[in-house]
């Protein structure tokens, strides 16, 4: 018999463990039965809490990211500018990539997945944007319009992510170099500054820790 909880931390267990199976098997395979089994509760309790998978993949999927960006505020203001810059830039864990990738082919089919997607791939960007002010207020880049030196940043960050984690055209020392002399040449930044400044990421630990991954 499952342990009896207040329905708040009920739905908190049922959105973990729906990322669990997220990060181990992927969005499409996931289904109602596998999450009630990973509970250890009858399936009509999940249906309670969530009546479609449909929401629940999304609604885990929203849960995971926003945790994970409530840690990249220290990032975006409050860490160095250089620092903060190589550490969003950094190749994060082939765990923490793929889920993105699997949620970007799986919104095609989950209209709520696709709500959920862009509204955290405009706040990566937004918060990417603060990041690049801050330095250029601090004097240490040069940016006329932070917005879309943002945009064309997080593209190549998400273009060489596939490269890397999905088809290893190149390794993650590739992957990073390209990236940090994009953004030195862009921003006017002293060349090799984000190599020495932070050379591996602390971001995107949260898919790795589910699926009992590690760092790539």
């Amino acid at each position: 018999m499952a342990t009896r909880l207040h329905p708040a931390e009920r739905r908190e267990q049922i959105l973990d463990a729906t990322m669990r199976l997220v990060a181990r098997d992927g969005f499409a395979r996931v289904t109602l039965r596998d999450v009630a089994a990973e509970v250890g509760v009858v399936h009509g309790l999940i249906r309670h809490y969530f009546p479609t998978r449909e929401q629940l993949v999304a609604e885990a999927f929203d849960a995971a990211v926003r945790t994970e960006l409530a840690g990249d505020e220290e990032v975006a203001e409050r860490v160095e500018p250089f620092e903060a810059l190589a550490d969003w830039l950094t190749t994060t864990p082939s765990d923490h990539y793929f889920v993105w990738m699997d949620a970007w082919s799986e919104a095609q089919r989950n209209p709520e997945l696709l709500a959920s997607l862009t509204h955290h791939h405009r706040d990566c960007e937004h918060r990417l944007a603060r990041i690049i002010e801050r330095l250029t207020e601090s004097g240490l880049g040069a940016s006329d319009d932070p917005a879309a030196d943002a945009k064309m940043l997080t593209a190549l960050v998400d273009g060489i992510a596939v490269q890397h984690h999905a088809i290893g055209l190149i390794d993650r020392a590739q992957a990073d170099r390209v990236v940090y002399h994009a953004a030195e040449d862009r921003l006017g930044i002293r060349p090799g500054t984000l190599t020495r400044s932070r050379p591996t990421a602390a971001r995107g630990q949260w898919v790795a820790a589910a699926a009992g991954g590690t760092a790539d």
